[in-house]
């Protein structure tokens, strides 16, 4: 099943490829599509800093049928896009692409001028996103 969790583990996923080249073509082709398509990297992306604002804050806590109703819109899309839900539980999982999100997560608080290992600047984010309402915030309490 399909977790917001496993969802935000995949804050940063980049190219498996399977024992056989013809697994991995496919898999390559798919993955792009999750890659180049502007929804799902956006909530990829808010999915990752939400995760990581809420995992560093002990006053900050996900909300929870939210967070899993918009992984599940997430996992619509990419099947809107002709992605199978496990090449997307593989996407999700894939350690490269994990790290790809968390870089990019990194990237989105220093566009913000803070360093994401800095709790307190952080969590001072988590709690601007949420009194904004963003698409973060709405994610967060």
């Amino acid at each position: 099943m399909l977790t917001p969790f496993r969802i935000a583990a995949a804050a940063g996923v980049l190219l498996v490829t399977g024992l056989f080249t013809t697994i991995g073509h496919a898999q390559n082709a798919s993955w792009q599509v999750l890659r180049d398509d502007p929804e799902i990297h956006s909530g990829l992306t808010v999915i990752s800093v939400g995760r990581h604002i809420q995992n560093i804050c002990d006053d900050i806590r996900p909300r929870m049928v939210r967070a899993w109703a918009f992984a599940e819109g997430l996992v619509d899309r990419a099947q809107d896009l002709g992605v199978e839900r496990r090449e997307v539980d593989a996407f999700i999982d894939d350690r490269n692409e994990q790290e790809r999100y968390r870089a990019i997560m990194r990237d989105w608080f220093a566009a913000r001028g803070v360093d994401a290992g800095d709790r307190d600047a952080v969590c001072r984010v988590g709690r601007d996103e949420i009194t904004a309402g963003s698409p973060i915030g709405r994610l967060l309490r």
